[in-house]
């Protein structure tokens, strides 16, 4: 999954920055409107309006803003640091994500933490593969 999550984020890349989301619509419950409105706190949003929220952890949170702002800093085209800055939420998220269901060792966070450069977060993603895929029933 981790490999996953980063591939998609270097797909960024070839693609122009996603205009913003627009807001709900006025006559959506407060509640549905969280679950659909752009996942501005990595805790609470889902990545898609009808995937499951999942409840992240802190430390998950941490790891996966700092893997982002790696990602950011590094970038060198000013478009892909834009498309980064823009997708940067949707990042947050979907690494905790991946950080809180794959349940990271504390080891495997720090590794990830004390990343300074994109050839850091790689380098932990080989040092600390993601689990195989559970079949689905």
């Amino acid at each position: 999954m981790k490999l996953l999550v980063l591939s998609l984020i270097a797909a960024c890349e070839f693609q122009p920055a996603p205009p913003p989301a627009p807001p709900p619509p006025a006559h959506v419950p407060a509640d549905a409107a969280a679950a659909i409105a752009p996942a501005g706190d990595a805790g609470e949003a889902p990545a898609h309006p009808d995937a499951p929220v999942i409840a992240v952890t802190d430390d998950c949170v941490r790891t996966s803003t700092h893997i982002a702002d790696v990602l950011i800093a590094g970038a060198a085209d000013p478009s892909l640091k834009s498309s980064y800055e823009a997708a940067r939420d949707r990042i947050v998220r979907a690494t905790a994500e991946a950080c809180t269901t794959q349940a990271w060792s504390d080891e495997e966070q720090r590794c990830f933490a004390q990343a300074k450069v994109e050839a850091d977060l790689r380098a932990c993603e080989k040092k600390f593969p993601p689990p195989p895929e559970q079949p689905k029933h």
